[in-house]
């Protein structure tokens, strides 16, 4: 299969012809929704926001509950108080007052009786367990199966005994869960539904393709959590070798991003006299993002382990050729006709390819382009908001008992 595609059970199989004939929507059925998800940097974000933007549940009440250790983004807060969409913050301490915690999250969600419950991430389950109230509860899993901590896959057990479905984003992810869980694995509550993006918005800059490589300046890019699941070391030292090989190319390596392992990556660049040429941007807006991806003529993802990022996607829609470490959740993405994979924690490898495009142009134009393609047929948030809509719908009939 060329890339992650969507495969909702049988809910996204359904023809236009099929759609007609299904019983009236249940939309009038959904009024009120919270989304509960982390209020820091990550791609909870750019998916709600995108799914909002398609038009997810239009009509219905919306409350956004972003939580964690972190203040809201003040993005996420922009953007919402811009839709005139109700959010409250609700905070959790450092390392205790768990129950707390998620009794004044619990408080939060359902105090407003809501018809749809969607959970962005395992890391607030606890708040939906038990849940008595009419609210269908759904869970969006993203946590890479390859940095799961025992907590995580604990959070999924019991949202397998809690929830009303769960929504894995890879077949693989899918089925690395069900082998994982075993006996606590509930296979008629899973679904699979890819991420999306608005592909309008996360669209090529003008003079797009010839414009990559075609200045006098060349800009490598990564945009992601600073944080150890990410390989950012390998990244800054293959851009090292990369100027070291080649003195004569001016080229600029943009990180953006923030997380607790950036005063070690300063310190690393700091090392090797990079100061010039590295620039961390920390944390930016979605504007931000995509601005940034657009004045690249590269972007290099450096992980130990993805789901479906984000910001490989956006990367995709601007029109970017893409290389990337050949690791879960990052292989399904780029394939040989979009991009260029590199074996994990290789430095040498990852300069190698990096050259290789340098030295052809045209080769990464035609990746670029390529990649633009597939963000329209498969990233569209559109397909992502209908095919969660369809599901929720299919959820509230079940419950109804119709």
């Amino acid at each position: 299969m060329s890339g992650a595609r969507f495969v909702v059970s049988e809910i996204a199989s359904l023809s236009p012809n099929q759609n007609e004939t299904k019983p009236m929507t249940d939309k009038a059925m959904i009024n009120r929704v919270v989304h509960v998800l982390y209020s820091g940097l990550g791609g909870h974000g750019a998916v709600m926001f995108g799914m909002l933007d398609a038009g997810f549940f239009a009509e219905a009440e919306h409350l956004v509950l972003l939580t964690g250790v972190e203040p809201p983004l003040p993005d996420y807060v922009s953007r919402l108080d811009q839709r005139k969409m109700a959010w409250r913050y609700v905070p959790k301490q450092p390392g205790r007052g768990y129950v707390a915690f998620y009794r004044a999250l619990r408080r939060a969600i359902f105090e407003t009786d809501p018809d749809l419950v969607f959970v962005h991430g395992l890391a607030t389950i606890p708040s939906v367990v038990w849940n008595r109230s009419r609210a269908v509860v759904l869970v969006r899993e993203t946590e890479p199966q390859s940095t799961k901590s025992i907590k995580d896959w604990g959070s999924l057990a019991v949202a397998h005994t809690s929830v009303d479905a769960i929504v894995h984003l890879t077949e693989d992810a899918a089925q690395t869960a069900a082998a994982k869980l075993r006996l606590l694995h509930r296979p008629g509550k899973v679904h699979i539904i890819g991420n999306g993006l608005d592909i309008d918005y996360f669209s090529p800059a003008s003079g797009w393709p010839d414009r990559l490589l075609a200045g006098p300046q060349i800009r490598l890019g990564m945009v992601a959590r600073l944080q150890p699941n990410k390989d950012h070391q390998t990244l800054i030292a293959a851009f090292d070798g990369l100027c070291a090989e080649r003195p004569w190319v001016d080229a600029r390596l943009e990180i953006a991003g923030d997380g607790t392992t950036r005063p070690a990556l300063e310190a690393e660049v700091a090392r090797r006299g990079l100061q010039d040429r590295v620039t961390f941007h920390g944390t930016l807006s979605a504007e931000g993002v995509r601005d940034l991806l657009r004045s690249l003529d590269i972007y290099v993802h450096s992980s130990f382990g993805e789901t479906m990022s984000n910001s490989i996607m956006q990367a995709m829609a601007v029109g970017l050729p893409v290389i990337a470490g050949a690791v879960s959740g990052v292989t399904n993405m780029v394939t040989s006709d979009v991009g260029l994979l590199y074996p994990s924690r290789d430095v040498s490898s990852l300069r190698s390819e990096i050259v290789d495009l340098l030295d052809n142009p045209d080769e990464a134009r035609r990746l670029g382009a390529a990649a633009r393609k597939r963000a329209l047929t498969q990233y569209d948030a559109k397909l992502t908001a209908r095919a969660y809509e369809e599901l929720t719908e299919k959820l509230v009939r079940e419950k109804a008992g119709n």
